[in-house]
């Protein structure tokens, strides 16, 4: 039997006990105390670039509570939206914890740096769910206090993630969304609603097509297909190799909601899993549960082993020796922009982190968005990555000789060149 083969087979056998990862997470890192109103202080010393990269496609990041701290040194010229880990709910729609929602500074900051924040409300389980599902005075109750809470706030919007939908929720779960839409719809201006769902619906749980319609995207989450109790070690965000991979789910999304490209996010992970196996061949037998690491944890790992790219499931993987062989899978700037790539082939919206502040601020996870979704930079008008008196000039001189328009000189976006914009690139420069 070939290795194909034998992956796609693999593929199939650790569908029965998968788990998805959002809820192992808030889990895991239940306990964490966070100082907030120190970070907040800490951002405040922080200055604002205003020179903003024109970027191709959403960039989404959840900051989950836990990484708090990182959420002032994120690169906000590469991000459009920041989910906000999260508003935890229960069954009967009561907010149960918010994680410092009320008194966080975050929503201000990312404001001055034009990128949109919402709230992310989470409740996982079946049980839980059906409970709040099924209650028409629970759906209310969670939707007026999600509401109350983004609008306390000056937030953008909500996003929702629930996971572990029973089937037989199905319909309420639209019902839901539709009532949640027309309420933040009658009560704010342009709220932005998106929901996080799975890489694979096994159970036929989730209408995909409703849900589209009623949201502004679906952010697809596009990892954990390997997961901790995987029989065997293998990568977490495949593409290609495997009968089910991200390109089965992007296929799959494209088919079941008619082809609203518009409305779809890949998500794509900061973290892999590290298993110990049996032996150092590739996708070994697991003899233990996975310990999933972040980005920043790969990163020393890598100093100490030889890595390599699995060709097949462009994903990145690292056998090494301790007390017995260990197989560490997970994605770098490399493979990670494999999958942008073929986001944008795709023509989808855009692409999604799980999680902003896994990579510890690292240049070469922000180097790929930026190689891969960056635009024009606004101001920088003779494109050679500085916004300086130069790009005045030449601003100056194509009002005067009425040249044609330019999307870099037009600082304001009004699709117009006059002297607004030599007023806004030179704050930019004054601001820098």
């Amino acid at each position: 039997m070939n290795k194909i083969t034998l992956l796609i087979l693999s593929s199939f056998l650790y569908v029965q006990n998968w788990v998805p990862f959002h809820p192992i997470e808030l889990t895991v890192n239940q306990n964490n105390q966070i100082d907030y109103y120190y970070i907040d202080q800490l951002a405040r010393e922080i200055p604002i670039n205003n020179s903003r990269v024109l970027l191709s496609h959403e960039i989404i990041g959840y900051l989950p509570y836990w990484e708090y701290d990182q959420y002032p040194y994120l690169d906000y010229n590469l991000l459009t939206q920041i989910n906000y880990f999260s508003a935890e709910l229960n069954e009967f729609g009561d907010i149960v914890d918010n994680h410092g929602w009320q008194n966080l500074s975050i929503v201000d900051f990312a404001h001055e740096r034009d990128v949109k924040v919402k709230l992310c409300a989470t409740l996982f389980g079946e049980n839980e769910l059906r409970g709040l599902l099924s209650s028409p005075f629970n759906r209310q109750n969670a939707i007026n206090n999600l509401l109350e809470l983004v609008i306390s706030k000056g937030a953008d919007g909500v996003d929702i993630d629930f996971e572990l939908l029973p089937t037989d929720q199905r319909d309420n779960l639209v019902l839901f969304m539709e009532e949640l839409s027309f309420i933040f719809h009658a009560n704010m201006d342009n709220p932005i609603i998106t929901m996080a769902t799975p890489a694979i619906d096994w159970s036929n749980a989730w209408d995909y097509q409703s849900l589209a319609e009623i949201t502004d995207g679906l952010f697809i989450m596009g990892y954990n297909y390997f997961y901790s109790g995987s029989d065997n070690a293998g990568p977490v965000s495949p593409l290609g190799g495997y009968f089910y991979d991200i390109e089965f789910s992007i296929n799959d999304y494209i088919d079941k909601t008619n082809g609203q490209l518009d409305k779809l996010i890949l998500g794509l992970p900061y973290y892999g899993y590290d298993w110990p196996v049996d032996s150092p061949i590739i996708g070994s037998s697991t003899i233990g549960y996975g310990i999933a690491k972040t980005y920043s944890e790969a990163e020393l790992i890598t100093q100490q082993y030889e890595y390599n790219l699995d060709v097949f499931s462009n994903s990145i993987w690292v056998p090494y020796q301790m007390d017995n062989w260990h197989q560490y899978w997970y994605d770098d700037s490399l493979s990670l922009s494999i999958k942008y790539q073929f986001a944008i082939e795709k023509d989808i919206k855009g692409i999604g982190i799980w999680a902003l502040g896994y990579d510890q601020g690292s240049d070469k996870l922000w180097g790929a968005i930026n190689d891969n979704f960056s635009s024009i930079l606004i101001g920088d008008v003779n494109s050679d990555q500085e916004i300086n008196i130069q790009d005045v000039v030449i601003i100056i001189n194509a009002i005067v000789m009425g040249e044609p328009y330019q999307s870099s000189a037009d600082i304001n976006s009004d699709y117009m060149i006059n002297i607004l914009d030599v007023v806004g690139i030179v704050n930019i420069i004054l601001n820098n």
